[in-house]
């Protein structure tokens, strides 16, 4: 893998645009689609596990959850790739 197609490397937007194509893309397994919907209408929600205004902890409770669903999510689309 060349340094420049590296995932790790990718800026945030881009990775957020990936995970969209992703999330619409016909071969996509359901499983994987509903897990990135899901972290989604998390993100969206007024409902979290730690309240927002709670300094630091609020956002932090969202962009575990979110990170670790959708790499979840990104895991079996691979997966399935793979198959």
């Amino acid at each position: 893998m060349t340094p420049g197609n590296d995932p790790s490397q990718m800026h945030l937007w881009q990775r957020i645009q990936s995970w969209g194509r992703l999330l619409f893309r016909k071969e996509t397994p359901w499983r994987a689609k509903a897990i990135i919907g899901f972290a989604i209408l998390y993100l969206l929600s007024p409902f979290d596990l730690i309240p927002d205004w709670i300094t630091g902890l609020g956002l932090l409770d969202d962009l575990t959850l979110v990170s670790l669903l959708v790499a979840w999510a990104l895991r079996i689309a691979e997966k399935h790739k793979n198959s």
